[in-house]
């Protein structure tokens, strides 16, 4: 099955958090919305392990980092991990893209 997109797992977010603060049994939630329940529960517990492995792997964490020779620029990168998500960060990155998707991981935590 084909990892979700970041628009889809966002729609579910907010699906689910309004679930939540709706105050509806999961079966009116998904009869009011016209979801069928499976999808709903699915979501849920897809987005709460995410949520779990998140939080559980990105404690404060600082290791250190020893640089030898200097790389050939080409060949050089970066991996971030960030709980179960990596980013391979590369010579010549958009920096304000970066940030945008840190921005999205965390607010994701």
């Amino acid at each position: 099955m084909a990892r979700a997109d970041q628009k889809t797992i966002r729609n579910w977010q907010e699906r689910v958090d309004e679930y939540k603060a709706s105050g509806l049994t999961r079966q009116a939630y998904s009869k009011q919305k016209g979801i069928p329940i499976y999808q709903l529960d699915y979501w849920r517990r897809k987005l709460a392990r995410q949520s779990k492995a998140f939080k559980t792997s990105s404690a404060d964490q600082w290791i250190p980092l020893q640089i030898a020779d200097r790389p050939d620029k080409q060949d050089s990168h970066i991996d971030l991990w960030i709980g179960s998500i990596r980013v391979e960060v590369r010579h010549g990155f958009d920096s304000q893209l970066l940030a945008e998707v840190l921005q999205t991981v965390g607010a994701r935590c």
